[in-house]
């Protein structure tokens, strides 16, 4: 079948659309016209909390970033089959990225959303600390360069990670907060690799994106 991404231009579903267009199967993207459309009840069906992504599949639909696109990877060959030896340090990785740098990432730039306008300075002051602590340990399981994150291959971790290193250079509520992907070489070096993929370009000029927009982004609009 023809895989449907449901999303909006920029937005997280991002990452999940270029591993779409790099592993080549059919799939549209139907971006939602407008920030209203996310609580449309049609929408709610496909994510409970009316966030994207959302995909359609044969499976049936599903939502969050993470699970897409290990969804994605274990039926096109992107990660780890289940019974390699790498398989478990593939997951825990993959967790790593979505349990604290993506959450990390969105209270950088949104600090309203957990505590209200009022307490924003102070929740992004305490995003950006931790974020520092997190991205210490994923650069340096980049630097060992495991096959399932190397910038030699395609995969899911280089998408995922430079579309929220993206969002903390270019988005953050307090520019003095930003932080840029060039202070991790190992990261770096993956997300820079992701980035000159033909298949990362199609997705991004998709988004309205081009160039280096993962690792050198504008900052002309908050739309993560």
């Amino acid at each position: 079948m023809t895989y449907i991404l449901y999303g909006v231009p920029d937005f997280a579903n991002l990452a999940v659309h270029i591993v779409l267009e790099e592993i080549g199967a059919p799939y549209r993207v139907d971006f939602l016209e407008d920030m209203e459309a996310l609580k449309a009840p049609d929408h709610l069906a496909r994510h409970p909390l009316g966030l994207v992504p959302a995909m359609e599949t044969h499976d049936g639909m599903l939502f969050e970033t993470a699970a897409i696109l290990l969804w994605l990877a274990d039926r096109h060959g992107l990660a780890p089959a289940p019974q390699d030896a790498d398989r478990g340090a593939f997951l825990s990785w993959l967790f790593y990225a979505s349990n604290t740098l993506h959450t990390g990432a969105i209270d950088l730039i949104h600090p309203y959303r957990p505590a209200g306008e009022d307490h924003s300075a102070t929740v992004a002051a305490e995003a950006h600390a931790r974020l520092l602590t997190r991205l210490a340990p994923l650069e340096a399981i980049a630097a060992t360069r495991p096959r399932w994150m190397s910038p030699d291959a395609p995969g899911v971790m280089g998408p995922y990670i430079g579309m929220l290193m993206r969002w903390l250079r270019a988005f953050p509520w307090d520019p003095s907060h930003a932080l840029a992907i060039t202070d991790y070489p190992a990261l770096h070096a993956l997300v820079s690799a992701t980035e000159m993929r033909p298949a990362t370009q199609r997705a991004g000029a998709a988004n309205g994106l081009s160039g280096r927009f993962l690792t050198a982004p504008d900052t002309q609009a908050d739309q993560a």
